[in-house]
């Protein structure tokens, strides 16, 4: 009896699953939601309806079977890895439980950044098409921002008007990735343009800015790893972040949905590419899910010249 316990302590402490295991689960979860929803007739709801979050109409039953199926397959790979130690011997106690909620998701959509990054242009210029969910019919826009923050918008293929008040080149190239240099330069640039409310909680101006620096194509990969770290840090149990799993943005494209409730009865929403870990879209609903604003981004390069002013 002395040797097998000897031999049991000597045995290595079981881990929990690599984070390459679960995001290929995951990443399995989405190919497959995207193959069946390849199928079925374009989004077309653009109005004031609710997200659709994890609920893809007739396709949420086939949904959650693959989800089951895949959290069997995760669970089946920790104890095939975990379950079983040097003297072949493992019982209920190894059991491995996978790490989910709002931080684990967070966590590795910093590491699909990463992860995923390639070049959206080497010009000086960033332009980023987004559709407005504020403006009535919920038309989509064009931004085209200078090195300097002065820009050129408008309606998509319209008349572009000037403006100013962007973030410069030179704000965006300060920007540290590590999460604790990046926290305190985020709140810092947010007091610096004036976002939020006064006395608004930390917690609340640092997602306000993160959600214009992450869709922003002259942010840096490493940077906008270190923004989802960032978010990762809040105090997530404060704010009533949840994982809502898998959804969609207002155009239909699937991706994992995140939610955060700073406000009494307003929730912030964010729908993420799972493939990328880029922020497809941010909207605000109130209590009833009713659309408060938002806006769903459609693409994002750098390019080298500005289109032709306005006369």
């Amino acid at each position: 009896m002395g040797d097998f316990a000897e031999i049991r302590g000597r045995r290595p402490e079981s881990q929990p699953p690599r984070d390459e295991v679960v995001l290929r689960a995951r990443a399995n979860l989405m190919r497959t939601i995207e193959s069946d929803t390849s199928t079925q007739p374009p989004a077309s709801d653009t109005t004031g309806s609710p997200t659709t979050v994890a609920a893809l109409d007739t396709r949420r039953r086939r949904v959650l079977r693959v989800m089951a199926g895949v959290g069997a397959a995760c669970v089946a790979a920790a104890a095939i890895a975990f379950g079983v130690g040097h003297d072949g011997l493992g019982g209920p106690e190894q059991t491995q439980v996978l790490a989910s909620g709002p931080q684990f998701t967070l966590r590795h959509t910093a590491t699909l950044v990463e992860a995923a990054a390639h070049p959206v242009g080497a010009g000086p210029i960033r332009h980023l098409r987004f559709t407005n969910l504020t403006d009535e019919g919920h038309p989509t826009y064009d931004t085209f921002v200078r090195p300097d923050g002065t820009a050129l918008v408008g309606p998509a293929d319209g008349v572009l008007k000037e403006t100013s008040g962007y973030l410069t080149a030179a704000q965006l190239a300060g920007l540290p990735a590590d999460p604790y240099q990046l926290r305190t330069q985020m709140l810092s640039l947010s007091h610096q343009l004036g976002l939020g409310y006064p006395d608004e909680a930390p917690d609340r101006a640092l997602y306000r800015l993160a959600t214009k620096l992450l869709p922003d194509p002259g942010v840096a990969p490493e940077v906008k790893a270190g923004i989802y770290r960032v978010l990762a840090g809040l105090d997530l149990e404060a704010i009533r972040a949840h994982d809502l799993g898998v959804g969609a943005d207002r155009t239909g494209r699937p991706g994992f949905v995140l939610e955060f409730t700073f406000e009494e009865g307003y929730a912030d929403r964010m729908v993420i590419d799972s493939g990328t870990g880029a922020l497809m879209s941010v909207e605000t609903v109130d209590r009833k899910g009713t659309l408060a604003s938002g806006q769903v981004y459609l693409s994002a390069e750098t390019i080298d010249r500005m289109p032709q002013a306005p006369a």
